[in-house]
């Protein structure tokens, strides 16, 4: 258990098929547990054990977090209540969310369009034309589905970390660290990875949707202002050191 590296978790993008820490993380050992379970249990998956365990799992950890912040769990404070309310207000209110909301928006909308199919059925047909080469056909299917799948996997995981990491820079409990060493700029900082990557896949699909560009063009807008909106709220990101990945 101690080759395990503590943290690893928190500041990834949970793409575990691409990670290359996944034999040294303490949540992906525990998954993969119960993977081969339910490989051999059928009914694991559809059964409440995989439930209660997890449950039961987040209940020691809020425990333990709440014996950190010193909160009683037991106790209804109206002024706690009050202030975890203004909170979230402050947070969804955020430029930085409303951006990260917009793209998810705009995003959507696109993809539900269908025009990724048609582009594929177009590729082949120019192969079995002879317009193009089998390799050339290949290339270009392997590159716009690559594109695609980092696109529709960071799609939601943007707003998230954003969420993630202006609810942790209202916590007073960052507060106790020194700045570079803050939970919330090692969400900010997976967060602009997320962007980064996904603005790279965004403009490799230019090339296959010469009729889409403004469109495209307005979803990469979006990208850019969210990160710098991002870049703004969290300017000493880059200090924080993510374990395993900056290390």
């Amino acid at each position: 258990m101690e080759h395990f590296i503590e943290g690893v978790h928190n500041y990834c993008d949970r793409w575990c098929e691409r990670c290359v820490f996944t034999d040294r993380c303490r949540v992906f050992y525990m998954e993969e547990k119960d993977r081969k379970i339910s490989a051999h249990d059928p009914k694991w998956e559809t059964s409440l054990e995989p439930i209660t365990k997890t449950l039961e799992e987040a209940k020691i950890m809020l425990e333990k977090m709440a014996n950190e912040k010193g909160i009683d769990l037991a106790e209804t404070d109206q002024e706690f209540e009050k202030e975890r309310a203004d909170k979230k207000s402050r947070v969804e209110n955020h430029p930085l969310m409303k951006k990260s909301m917009d793209y998810l928006e705009l995003s959507g909308e696109w993809l539900e369009k269908g025009q990724v199919k048609d582009n594929t059925d177009k590729i082949f047909q120019e192969v079995n034309l002879g317009i193009k080469s089998m390799q050339e056909g290949e290339r270009e299917i392997l590159l716009l589905r690559d594109s695609l799948e980092v696109i529709r996997w960071y799609q939601p995981f943007i707003a998230a970390k954003c969420h993630r990491a202006l609810l942790g820079k209202e916590d007073e409990y960052n507060k106790h660290f020194a700045e570079e060493e803050r939970d919330y700029n090692g969400s900010a900082k997976i967060a602009r990875i997320a962007i980064e990557r996904s603005m790279r896949a965004w403009a490799s699909l230019l090339g296959f949707f010469e009729e889409e560009e403004s469109a495209i063009f307005r979803i990469l807008a979006s990208l850019q202002q969210a990160q710098q909106v991002l870049e703004r709220a969290f300017p000493n990101m880059d200090h924080f050191i993510r374990p395993g990945f900056d290390e």
